[in-house]
């Protein structure tokens, strides 16, 4: 256990799509003008052709997506979420 390295969570996410994208030809990525932030670029330089971004338009992200797992495809969606809380919420 001494050879683990620590990374942070995103470059993880960002590695291991490029993982599954090596491994699965269905997996197709959709971001929403994030690529840096979420680290989907990763995904994106490996596989340019199966990495959709968006914009700052997440509905029609979500809408992008469902229409290609229609045609087969494994679409993966992401977004950054800001989490409010207080009383009343």
């Amino acid at each position: 256990m001494a050879d683990v390295k620590k990374i942070a969570t995103r470059q993880g996410y960002g590695e291991g799509l490029k993982e599954l994208g090596a491994l699965h030809d269905d997996i197709v990525v959709f971001d929403a003008d994030l690529a840096g932030s979420t680290q989907t670029g990763v995904f994106a330089k490996e596989f340019p052709d199966r990495h959709f971004n968006c914009g700052i338009a997440e509905g029609n992200m979500m809408a992008v997506a469902a229409g290609g797992g229609g045609h087969g495809l494994y679409g993966l969606r992401v977004v950054l979420r800001h989490v409010r809380g207080g009383p009343g919420l």
